[in-house]
């Protein structure tokens, strides 16, 4: 049976975070590729893991790097989609959705989900690996394809929903975005750019 969708928004090549960002100490069995830019600690992560420990946290200087598309992903985890995905959004009065205006680029918007899903980590076998002593979360979160929700026996029909877990390492974690069965039918006539949908079976 059918229950909803996952969106997959496409890499866009940029990092909210930008690059003020801090080398967790290797003796905590953390190494991320993105830290050690200027050695101080960025506020909006962990000093210990680097995971994303502030959800509110916007780049003051972040502008959108691909123009075209109604819809991407940053490296770090966050969705920023454009004003023409915003207004069909809201225009269709779907709950739980609130948009962030980039304070450098009002054109495009940082995409925030309030309604949560829970995700059955027990079925997918999702790995969770290298627990943070300083934050308490794990740095690796393995295995979110395919996607299993779990206490969920009937078709979601409307609206855009995130799972209670995140997923990737690090500062790179984020949930995923879920959509009812005739949202992603409407999504799709409007033509936005740039995902993929995949179908969450039960």
């Amino acid at each position: 049976m059918l229950i909803a969708y996952v969106i997959s928004p496409h890499d866009d090549g940029t990092h909210m975070l930008g690059k003020g960002t801090y080398r967790p100490r290797r003796s905590a069995g953390f190494f991320d590729w993105r830290f050690g830019k200027d050695g101080h600690p960025h506020p909006a992560t962990c000093p210990t893991c680097g995971r994303k420990t502030d959800p509110d946290f916007v780049n003051q200087d972040f502008k959108a790097k691909r123009r075209d598309w109604d819809i991407s992903s940053t490296y770090d985890g966050y969705c920023v989609v454009s004003k023409r995905f915003r207004d069909f959004c809201t225009e269709q009065g779907w709950p739980g959705m609130s948009f962030v205006r980039l304070p450098a680029d009002e054109e495009f918007f940082v995409l925030r989900l309030s309604i949560v899903l829970p995700f059955d980590a027990e079925r997918r076998q999702t790995r969770f690996e290298k627990p943070c002593p300083a934050c308490g979360k794990y740095f690796d979160v393995i295995g979110a394809t395919p996607a299993y929700l779990r206490g969920i026996s009937e078709p979601i029909i409307e609206g855009f929903f995130r799972t209670d877990l995140e997923f990737a390492s690090g500062h790179e974690q984020s949930p995923l975005i879920v959509v009812g069965i005739s949202t992603a039918e409407r999504l799709r006539d409007q033509k936005f750019h740039k995902y993929a949908q995949h179908p969450i079976i039960k």
